[in-house]
């Protein structure tokens, strides 16, 4: 069977739904930062940082920023 996009979307929707109601609240949670984790590796700095201001405000994008500056340099 070949199907067009929008049959492949349905299919991969109806799959990704089928797999979520699955989960525990822990499993959820854990598959979702990863996804997250995966996806803002592929940000500049400037691109995560202008995200979390815009989502979160300026002052909690400094306060990200700065939690990391104990992290050594390797």
């Amino acid at each position: 069977m070949t199907l067009n996009k929008a049959q492949f979307e349905e299919f991969v929707c109806n799959y990704v739904q089928h797999i979520v109601d699955g989960l525990d609240t822990e499993s959820l949670e854990c598959m979702v930062s990863d996804l997250l984790f995966k996806e803002y590796q592929t940000y500049t700095e400037d691109e995560i940082v202008g995200e979390i201001e815009d989502l979160y405000g300026e002052e909690f994008a400094t306060e990200l920023l700065e939690s990391v500056d104990e992290v050594p340099v390797s």
